[in-house]
């Protein structure tokens, strides 16, 4: 009867504490962390030129809270140019946006990734299933390899599936061709930076 009484009494205690317990970032399926920056080849291509055409992703900015849809600049480097997108997270869902808040294309809806099939911009999507990312070593400790593969099908040209890890987003894709899924994008390394990929121009 003793012990009965003392876990009664310990209800009260826990319900309290899950309520003050907060999460101290909300979970977004793309890089958010300012400073971050990632790195992107292709291993399609010739050895020599994979790193010719490397892309590289900074975020610059983020601003994001619990509550809140999560706002993050990111800056795109290659060797064809530089260029800025903004990202809005929000329950799962990644979604570029204009500077005035306008919606120019939802990647992942939000729900992702317990969500039934969608499309975007005459590309239809679909949720493949859970899979572990072979690169692994590149994360930071305790972090998971564990992502989502996405399967898109556009109006016209090869089918594309893509894995996307929490706090990183795309970390790897296939493409379908010729009846094999070749890999056309893949994470090669993972770091902080502290001078902005893009310069501000004079």
């Amino acid at each position: 009867m003793r012990r009965r009484h003392l876990s009664l009494g310990l209800v009260p205690l826990l319900v309290m504490l899950a309520c003050e317990s907060k999460p101290l970032q909300p979970v977004a399926y793309g890089p958010w962390e300012e400073g971050l920056t990632l790195a992107y080849e292709d291993p399609s291509l010739p050895a020599a030129e994979q790193r010719n055409h490397r892309l590289q992703v900074r975020v610059a900015k983020a601003r994001m809270a619990p509550g809140e849809p999560g706002l993050v600049q990111l800056d795109f480097a290659s060797g064809n140019g530089q260029f800025a997108l903004q990202v809005r997270h929000r329950k799962g869902g990644v979604a570029l946006v204009a500077d005035d808040g306008r919606t120019l294309a939802q990647p992942l809806p939000e729900g992702f990734p317990n969500i039934g099939p969608w499309e975007d911009r005459g590309t239809s999507y679909r949720v493949l299933g859970r899979g572990t990312w072979e690169g692994a070593s590149l994360l930071p400790p305790g972090a998971s390899a564990v992502g989502v593969w996405v399967e898109a099908t556009p109006s016209s040209g090869p089918r594309r599936r893509t894995l996307y890890l929490p706090n990183l987003g795309e970390v790897e894709s296939r493409e379908e061709r010729q009846g094999a899924w070749i890999t056309v994008n893949r994470l090669v390394a993972r770091g902080f930076t502290d001078l902005p990929a893009i310069k501000p121009a004079h």
